[in-house]
């Protein structure tokens, strides 16, 4: 390989992978994923900014909150990723005293699970009490040795994985033998 070459990352946009009845899941990446982390000494500024920015507080450990723009979790300590139509200059003017901003769309990828038989592929893929994973939650888990997050938008209906886009052909084929399973 030509040490001068870049490398490029594989362009999706969105991609159907199973549409059946009660079953969709679809490789998507037409939303940004964007990291933003909050510079430790300038809490109250962030805190300030960010609800006047998103319209709702930072989410706590393991919470999602959603408005018609954006979805946005808790990462780690200071660290929220951000899933949506993102400005990144805007962001940059809101947030510059106060955080950094990282855009992520080189890393992660978006699978989005929805439909009645939702339920049944997440009993197969993760060892979780799906009674008490509602909506508005976040975990971060492993699949198939694939460090990821998954979202619950609507319980037993609608979850998003979000999963790094190096590994997100094998979680794919994952999901795919799932669906024969149900």
């Amino acid at each position: 390989m030509n040490s001068n070459q870049l490398l490029k990352p594989i362009i999706f946009k969105s991609e159907n992978i199973i549409s059946k009845n009660d079953l969709k899941i679809t490789l998507d990446n037409t939303r940004n994923i964007v990291s933003l982390n909050q510079n430790r000494e300038e809490s109250k500024k962030f805190k300030t900014s960010f609800k006047k920015y998103f319209l709702f507080e930072p989410p706590k450990i393991s919470e999602l909150h959603i408005n018609k723009k954006y979805m946005v979790f808790w990462v780690r300590a200071n660290s929220f990723f951000i899933i949506g139509n993102v400005n990144l200059k805007d962001l940059e003017s809101v947030f510059s005293a106060t955080a950094s901003m990282t855009d992520q769309m080189g890393g992660w990828i978006l699978i989005q699970i929805e439909g009645k038989d939702s339920k049944s592929i997440f009993e197969k893929l993760i060892t979780l009490n799906l009674e008490e994973f509602i909506a508005g939650k976040v975990i971060r888990t492993s699949i198939n040795k694939i460090n990821c997050f998954i979202l619950c938008e609507n319980q037993f209906y609608k979850y998003t994985i979000i999963c790094p886009v190096s590994y997100h052909e094998n979680l794919k084929k994952r999901l795919v033998s799932l669906v024969d399973l149900i």
